[in-house]
């Protein structure tokens, strides 16, 4: 009966073996089926996450649209890794925003046998008036609901020349996507509005708010003219206090990828409100409040209407 009872067990394992084994099987077959559906897909490769999502709007679940740099990363500076370069293996196009914002793409692009689309070749610049950067543009289109708009013209059009049977379906959610840009344009333009003008003053730490203030009628005022490598002179930090006391100036910000902490003394010395963080150059993560380039200009623009208000 002992005998008996060992090959009984010795059976039951043996059933359960294979019973993993086959169900492995039927995953991984599944696994592969469910890539396979998308290993047919063409890759368009994205410099970063705002672009990366509004070209995800236009071209849907036809294209798989991947962004070198991730939710959070502070893209001037970026470094590309090995790993993009295997990421990037299967696009056959790579799209980034121009005007030197991402400083990188040049050495990354020329070794990837890609077409490559600049944004900001169809785009009027708007140019940095100081530090090491004058007389450059100011890369920061995409923060003005108003260029938003022009970019999605722009990738439309270069998506229809890439594909050109696909014109029609690129218009039409070009037209759907543009519809909830311009209602953000125009409540942001109705609040801009009713303000009184001495109170249209949006103080940042990085001079990134260029097409939004020229757009809309307010005046720009920052803690250093484009990304975290320039330094924080003395003198402009004394200049911005200075606006900032002389203009009473309830409120003022800084941006989600780089340091506040020179903006908060800014805040405690003249007595303003810190408002909060703005997201410019990269989209929050999926918990965040500016998971999608929508979502990122409402979450700034509520922000900046609540600090002017």
């Amino acid at each position: 009966m002992v005998s008996n009872l060992g090959i009984d067990i010795n059976m039951r394992k043996n059933i359960l073996f294979l019973s993993l084994v086959i169900l492995i099987s039927l995953t991984s077959v599944s696994c592969r089926r469910t890539s396979n559906k998308n290993d047919n897909k063409e890759v368009i490769l994205v410099s970063f996450t705002v672009l990366a999502d509004i070209i995800k709007n236009l071209a849907k679940d036809d294209f798989i649209v991947r962004s070198i740099t991730k939710p959070g990363v502070e893209v001037h500076g970026y470094k590309p890794t090995p790993s993009d370069l295997v990421k990037a293996s299967r696009a056959f196009v790579f799209v980034d925003n121009g005007f030197g914002f991402e400083l990188w793409a040049e050495k990354f692009v020329s070794n990837l046998q890609v077409k490559r689309i600049s944004v900001a070749k169809d785009l009027d610049p708007i140019f940095i008036s100081e530090d090491f950067y004058k007389g450059k543009p100011n890369p920061h289109a995409w923060i003005s609901p108003k260029r938003g708009m022009l970019y999605v013209d722009i990738l439309v059009e270069s998506l229809s020349e890439l594909r050109p049977s696909k014109r029609e379906f690129f218009k039409k959610n070009g037209k759907i996507y543009k519809d909830k840009l311009s209602k953000i344009d125009k409540e942001f333009s109705l609040f801009i509005n009713n303000i009184n003008k001495d109170r249209r003053y949006l103080v940042s730490c990085e001079g990134a708010f260029s097409y939004l203030t020229n757009d809309y009628g307010l005046e720009e005022v920052y803690l250093w003219p484009v990304n975290a490598e320039s330094q924080i002179t003395p003198k402009r930090m004394a200049r911005t206090i200075s606006l900032v006391k002389a203009k009473n100036v309830p409120t003022v910000f800084c941006e989600s990828t780089v340091s506040n902490e020179s903006q908060m003394v800014v805040a405690n010395t003249t007595g303003a409100k810190f408002g909060g963080n703005l997201f410019v150059d990269s989209l929050s993560d999926d918990s965040g409040p500016a998971s999608s380039y929508l979502k990122m200009l409402e979450h700034n623009l509520d922000l900046i209407k609540k600090g002017l208000f």
